[in-house]
């Protein structure tokens, strides 16, 4: 079964500048508004020639009737737009293009998710970042505040929303937790569904996420009982439109549709990231036995526990233990830490759990036998990160705009693309030989890449040489370990 998987390259392309409303630069035909640029939009016209290179509504391209989108949204559907808007500042000091997904991307989405809602229905963007992400500064930043209001000035039943209900800063290196009352979801079970479901109580209580308390995590982990906290906002959405920043990841290797699903949670207290301790202890922490990290690992725990409840002058003595432990741990041969290597098979099975619910997880947060919502995938890979991503990535000029309606098929094709070999993305492992009956592929799916560049297009994902990739380096826990060289 052939998914097809689009690949729009452009040589040298560039974002708008946001003062423009992200507008693209031309009237094309099925345009709704009477707004032009005066400035070049490349990302507008890479977005409206994805959409034809699928051939979706191609009688009708060129006229004013096209609608691409016509046989995934319908009139009146709540629609959701998934930006991954993972934190408002890059510590790498290359700027955050390269960060999270740019406003330009996802208002050429809208213009077109108008046309499919034919003047009726609901749009929300939204995600729930990193908590000390500033969201407010981000879409400041960015100009997602005034696209936004741009489409509001339209009479657009829009909304931008900030998922979290956890949010915190930091202050002296501890994390002050800020509740937001105004964020909704509801806690979604997966029981034996889950990919977790395989795991005795011993294993489920090593389960881990850095900078939360570690006592809420296996509350909801047990055995027969898996639990997600997923925004209201994702729910009652009948269409997922999924806008993920593909770039390397500390802890899954690379991030792209699979991966952005993690910001559908209100509370991630409740996401495994990876499992405390070495390989030959049944954790995936690190890689061999190591005194100095297992006291590490044990402060972390006090920390993240002093921290989520106020016990600051606690944590602070902690961090100066840990910071100490932390100068003698660099002399350990093994250097991973924290997950943050390709040794990591926890946050693998977290990421195919969430893809589970968003598929198959009605309005009411009831898993059903029949998927509950549609979803598609448009990718922001204009200027992309490589090395340290998903938070400290350097910026790699890429040109590229990608759709596709499979995420598995999506997720593989553009492993290939950067160069990794899709064989040793756990993620794509996991999904290829995941457990139970919510199926997010068929299993005889395979990518059908189509491109404008003929390096690409036409080919199957086992055709790409890494020649004819983009050669991204992989971060330091994943180097020399998933590249297709």
């Amino acid at each position: 079964m052939l998914e097809q998987v689009v690949i729009y390259h452009m040589e040298n392309a560039k974002y708008p500048d946001k003062e423009t409303d992200f507008r693209p630069e031309e009237k094309y035909p099925e345009y709704l508004f009477e707004e032009i640029s005066t400035c070049e939009n490349n990302v507008y016209k890479m977005v409206r020639e994805s959409f034809h290179l699928l051939g979706y509504d191609i009688e009708n391209y060129g006229t004013t009737d096209w609608n691409p989108l016509k046989e995934i949204i319908k009139p009146g559907d709540n629609v959701l737009l998934k930006p991954n808007m993972v934190m408002d500042k890059n510590p790498s000091g290359e700027g955050e293009l390269c960060l999270y997904t740019q406003p330009s991307v996802v208002a050429a989405v809208i213009d077109y998710v108008l046309i499919a809602l034919k003047g009726s229905g609901r749009i929300v963007v939204g995600d729930a970042p990193m908590q000390e992400c500033r969201f407010d500064k981000l879409v400041q930043q960015s100009g997602y505040d005034r696209m936004i209001d741009y489409y509001k000035s339209k009479n657009v039943d829009i909304e931008l929303v900030d998922f979290r209900e956890l949010q915190s800063y930091i202050k002296a290196g501890i994390h002050y937790q800020v509740i937001n009352e105004n964020s909704k979801g509801t806690v979604v079970d997966l029981q034996n569904e889950s990919e977790f479901s395989t795991y005795d109580k011993e294993q489920l209580e090593k389960l881990r996420i850095t900078n939360y308390d570690p006592t809420i995590l296996p509350t909801h982990h047990q055995p027969g009982k898996h639990e997600y906290f997923i925004s209201n906002y994702v729910l009652e959405a009948d269409v997922i439109i999924s806008l993920p920043k593909p770039k390397t990841h500390r802890k899954a290797g690379i991030t792209a549709a699979l991966k952005n699903l993690v910001g559908i949670n209100v509370r991630k207290e409740f996401l495994p990231h990876h499992c405390v301790g070495d390989v030959s202890s049944g954790g995936d922490e690190y890689r061999v036995k190591s005194y100095n990290k297992r006291v590490e690992a044990f402060l972390l725990d006090k920390i993240n526990y002093a921290s989520a409840h106020s016990q600051y002058a606690w944590a602070r003595i902690l961090r100066i233990i840990k910071k100490v432990n932390s100068q003698i741990i660099k002399l350990d041969k093994d250097k991973y830490r924290e997950g943050s290597w390709y040794g990591n098979n926890t946050i693998s099975k977290t990421i195919v759990d969430l893809n589970k619910i968003l598929l198959y997880s009605d309005k009411n947060g009831q898993l059903k036998k029949e998927k509950q919502r549609k979803l598609f995938v448009v990718a922001d890979i204009i200027v992309s990160g490589e090395k340290e991503g998903p938070v400290m990535p350097s910026a790699k000029d890429v040109g590229i705009i990608a759709m596709g309606a499979d995420p598995v098929c999506f997720d593989e094709t553009i492993s290939a693309i950067m160069g990794m070999d899709v064989n040793k993305i756990p993620t794509i492992r996991q999904v290829r030989n995941m457990t139970g009956n919510l199926k997010i592929t068929e299993p005889s799916s395979r990518a059908q890449i189509i491109s404008n560049n003929e390096m690409w297009d036409g080919k199957d994902i086992s055709e790409i040489r890494y020649e004819d990739s983009l050669k991204f380096e992989p971060t330091s826990g994943w180097k020399g370990h998933i590249e297709s060289k």
